[in-house]
């Protein structure tokens, strides 16, 4: 089974979803002019989904890239 290029492409689905949650968030954002910012409540956007995202994203894309398959022989002894 090619379980790092599986679990790869699984975390690197789950960073780009985490990234994109950031975006859409930071991106909707309500914007607020001087006239309505004067009794409003202040909402925070927490950073964290953007962060795990892009750090999850880099550990699949290492996942990926190191995975080696098991099942194929070696240059060296390989079939032509």
């Amino acid at each position: 089974m090619q379980f790092g290029r599986t679990y790869g492409v699984g975390i690197i689905v789950l960073g780009i979803a985490l990234c994109v949650l950031q975006f859409v968030r930071y991106a909707a954002q309500p914007k607020s002019d001087s006239a309505q910012a004067v009794a409003k409540e202040q909402t925070v956007i927490s950073a964290l989904p953007g962060i795990v995202g892009a750090g999850s994203l880099v550990a699949g894309i290492a996942l990926f890239v190191t995975a080696r398959r098991k099942d194929e022989p070696t240059p060296k002894y390989k079939v032509k």
